[in-house]
C-alpha cells in the first residue's frame, strides 16, 4: 500500500531547531516552564518579567490543553513583556505533574500583540488536534523533525 500525504497547511510559527528541548526530565511544572522561559530569555524573545508571568498564569489556571501536552504562556499583564514572537517545546517523556495531570510534551509561547498569540495558538491547535502527530512530537529524537512537524504539517490521507 502507498501512503500519500497531503500538505494540509503551512504554520507561521517562530521555531527553530534551538528552541527544542529533548529529552527532558523536569521535577515540576515550575521547572519545566523556568526551562522554556530561560530558552526564550536566552534568545532575547522575552524579558524575565514574562517568565514570571509565565508562572503566575498556571497559579491561576492550568494551561494542560489535551491529553499529555499543555501550553504554558503569560498573563495578560505581561504581554508587553515580550520582544518578539516565540515558541519553545520541551518533551519530558517521563512526564511532569501538571496540577494533577501528566504533561510529556509542553510547547511554551510568547505572542509580540494579541492577533500574534492568537496565530500561534491557531496554528498549534491545528497539530494538536492529530493525535499521531502529538506522539512524534513527544517521541522524537531529532530536533529538526519536532520543527518541521510544528511548521509544515502533513496528513495522511
Amino acid at each position: 500500500m502507498v501512503e500519500r500525504h497531503k500538505q494540509i497547511a503551512i504554520m507561521s510559527l517562530p521555531l527553530d531547531s534551538a528552541r527544542v528541548l529533548l529529552d527532558q526530565r523536569f521535577a515540576s511544572m515550575r521547572d519545566a516552564i523556568l526551562a522554556i522561559g530561560q530558552v526564550m530569555l536566552a534568545h532575547g524573545d522575552v524579558t524575565p518579567r514574562y517568565v514570571q508571568g509565565m508562572l503566575a498564569k498556571e497559579a491561576q489556571y492550568s494551561t494542560w490543553v489535551t491529553e499529555g501536552v499543555a501550553l504554558p504562556h503569560g498573563t495578560n499583564e505581561v504581554k508587553n513583556e515580550v520582544l518578539r514572537s516565540s515558541v519553545v517545546v520541551a518533551q519530558a517523556p517521563q512526564g511532569v505533574d501538571w496540577g494533577g495531570k501528566m504533561v510529556y510534551l509542553a510547547i511554551g509561547l510568547a505572542g509580540r500583540g494579541d492577533d500574534s498569540h492568537l496565530s500561534l495558538l491557531a496554528s498549534l491547535a491545528g497539530v494538536l488536534q492529530h493525535p499521531e502527530l502529538v506522539e512524534k512530537l513527544r517521541t522524537s529524537k531529532d530536533k529538526n523533525e519536532v520543527v518541521r512537524i510544528l511548521t509544515q504539517r502533513e496528513n495522511p490521507g
